[in-house]
């Protein structure tokens, strides 16, 4: 991992004191090790986070790694039905995917390097590695990102065998813990975005304009905006249902489909299909991914030129990207689920909808009163910078490491 931070870069951003209590508790962990454990390297909100979390960690001298158990298609494959499943979906767990789930777990652990104070486990795919490696760490947490409200209750009653081991559970939101966990000491930590990276920097108005040109994208019209995996959960077909919708009233509206593939995702090449074939009749939407030349800068620079962003999710852990239009000063408007309603606060931040057609009527109001959506972007960019930013989650997480290792 070669990103250089350090955390005095952040004064600007949030002032003298908070980085000063960041340092302070910084100090009571410099002899402890700490290491994150997640599916993959890149691709979707979890390796973003600890991309940029965990070179700040270190900036401050603290012994933090991060390990990704990697994994292949067949085990993918399986996760991605506990990832739905998780979240809602009524799909069958059979014996056979419960025995690959954990074998492939335990061949995992033994290419891992757990002897640590802590070890983080990120979500359902590296969970059973507590199983095999109980010994070789101090204190194990569980940090779930998933929205587990409507959890399906076969895979649910499966996995607590699991999550019973670890010491402490972690989750965006109260609403996500489990009532047959709620024994567990709990704790609460909202994502975050860094506001220092290339996904959110400041953009000179020509770096925009040349990323808007560059892809075709005419800076005089409307955009309209989405940027989210190619998945079931993102709703990508029902944003060209709303597109469709305000095009009637808005006829030079654009709309930009941003997304990329995680590893850990297989199914994200079967919904980019869906949406390039649903999206090919209209000449004004872009659908555009990593494998197109769009990265962070780009992505940075479509957020920033949007009139709106729109954020159709069906379920929703938090929403990374939401909190990446507000920082940006972008107006919102999202479906009322899981951590969106975090961000966008209803008439404030933005505005929160449940239909598609509810989701088309804000949108073209916006797009009609662009005072007004400057208005909700600059209070989007005050809420995001008082509760959601990088140095906010680092200080969460140092507390959480001081009560977990010093509990009297």
């Amino acid at each position: 991992m070669s990103i250089n931070k350090s955390i005095d870069q952040y004064i600007d951003t949030i002032g003298q004191e908070p980085v000063d209590r960041i340092k302070e508790l910084a100090e009571r962990l410099l002899d402890s090790t700490i290491t994150h454990i997640n599916s993959t390297r890149s691709g979707g909100g979890v390796a973003e986070i600890l991309q940029n979390l965990v070179p700040l960690a270190r900036s401050l001298g603290l012994k933090v790694r991060w390990q990704s158990i990697g994994g292949t298609i067949d085990f993918f494959n399986i996760t991605k039905k506990f990832h739905n499943a998780l979240q809602g979906m009524n799909i069958k767990l059979t014996k056979e995917m419960k025995i690959k789930y954990i074998k492939y777990n335990e061949k995992f652990s033994e290419n891992l390097d757990l002897d640590s104070d802590v070890v983080f486990i990120h979500d359902p795919q590296p969970l059973p590695i507590i199983k095999f490696n109980r010994d070789k760490c101090k204190k194990f947490l569980w940090r779930c990102h998933l929205d587990l409200t409507n959890a399906n209750t076969t895979y649910w009653n499966f996995i607590i065998k699991f999550v019973e081991k670890y010491d402490a559970l972690v989750f965006s939101l109260d609403k996500y813990v489990h009532k047959d966990v709620r024994h567990k000491k709990i704790l609460i930590v909202p994502p975050s975005i860094d506001p220092l990276s290339n996904k959110n920097r400041t953009l000179s108005p020509e770096e925009v304009y040349q990323t808007l040109t560059k892809f075709d994208v005419n800076p005089e019209y409307p955009i309209m905006t989405q940027v989210a995996r190619f998945d079931y959960w993102k709703d990508p077909l029902g944003v060209i249902d709303c597109y469709k919708i305000v095009k009637k009233k808005i006829p030079k509206i654009q709309l930009l489909m941003i997304g990329s593939f995680a590893q850990d995702d297989p199914e994200g090449q079967k919904w980019y299909q869906k949406t390039i074939q649903k999206a090919q009749n209209f000449r004004r939407i872009h659908v555009l991914t990593d494998k197109d030349g769009v990265g962070d800068l780009e992505v940075n620079a479509f957020q920033r030129a949007s009139t709106v962003v729109v954020q159709k999710s069906i379920r929703e852990g938090f929403g990374l990207s939401v909190t990446e239009a507000l920082w940006k000063g972008t107006p919102v408007v999202a479906t009322r689920v899981g951590g969106i309603p975090l961000q966008v606060i209803n008439n404030v931040t933005g505005y929160l909808v449940n239909t598609t057609k509810e989701c088309a009527d804000r949108t073209i109001y916006l797009i009609k009163h662009q005072y007004l959506g400057k208005i909700l972007g600059m209070e989007g960019r005050e809420h995001i910078k008082r509760n959601f930013l990088i140095t906010r989650h680092l200080e969460d997480y140092l507390k959480l490491h001081l009560e977990i290792i010093e509990p009297n």
